[in-house]
């Protein structure tokens, strides 16, 4: 699948490619585009299939996922690069290594294990809500904003269901994900990978210190998985560690991509 993609800094530089998690927008990580590239390096932030400005399929799951993003790899002609993924991104990033492992010089795994979990049922929470609404009768975004507000979310949270909102003339308010082929697919998500996958090269998990996404029952999985694989913690961040601790998210990236 084609995908749409955001690009900065120059092409001639080494390249990271960066994967959201479940029902990110590539424009949430506009602060480390901009960023990696002042530091010398030309960064990709797709829009995974049925999420932002990507096509949607009522095909999801990691096969597919981590094929779209390497035909956008290869699109740019990339032979190797560093991937960094959070959450289900993680997961695809994951997948990716296993299956091209020199192509992945370098991998960076925010706050996910590789390990199969539940918690993507959280995210049907946020599908339900956001697709009970009847965008037919929103004038305006503060509308959208006002019913999602009645799901008693933290702001944090709010603001961030509401960066999948688009609007155009012809078509009003329109959710940009594929919210009904999303859940239909939502256990894909939480699975696991097989035994037989592994990537020898080298592998940074950061966890974040409040979160229960990478517990102590992980480390043989992620040993297995990842023999030389090293693991920060950020103490006071939650799941959305490059939100609730950039310093410590921007400082442990840079050690990892930049100093080593």
């Amino acid at each position: 699948m084609q995908l749409f993609y955001r690009k900065y800094g120059d092409p001639k530089n080494k390249p990271i490619v960066v994967i959201f998690g479940l029902l990110g927008v590539s424009e949430n990580w506009d602060f480390f585009g901009k960023r990696f590239a002042e530091l010398g390096y030309y960064v990709l932030v797709p829009d995974v299939r049925n999420h932002g400005q990507s096509p949607h399929s009522d095909v999801f799951n990691y096969d597919v996922l981590a094929a779209d993003i390497k035909q956008m790899i290869d699109e740019e002609n990339i032979k190797s690069c560093y991937l960094l993924g959070h959450s289900m991104g993680g997961k695809i990033a994951m997948r990716l290594a296993f299956d091209y492992p020199d192509m992945v010089e370098k991998l960076e795994v925010l706050d996910i294990s590789p390990r199969a979990f539940d918690h993507p049922m959280e995210h049907v929470g946020f599908i339900a809500a956001m697709s009970k609404i009847d965008l037919s009768k929103a004038q305006h975004r503060s509308d959208v904003e006002a019913e999602l507000a009645k799901e008693n979310y933290e702001r944090r949270l709010l603001l961030f269901l509401m960066k999948n909102l688009s609007y155009s003339h012809e078509n009003g308010y329109r959710w940009k994900p594929y919210l009904d082929g999303i859940a239909r697919n939502i256990g894909e998500i939480g699975k696991g990978f097989d035994e037989k996958y592994h990537y020898d090269g080298p592998t940074l998990f950061v966890r974040g210190g409040q979160s229960d996404y990478i517990i102590d029952k992980d480390y043989p999985f992620m040993k297995h998985h990842f023999p030389n694989y090293e693991m920060v913690t950020l103490p006071e961040s939650g799941h959305w560690i490059h939100v609730d601790d950039p310093e410590g998210f921007n400082k442990a990236t840079e050690d990892f991509f930049c100093n080593k």
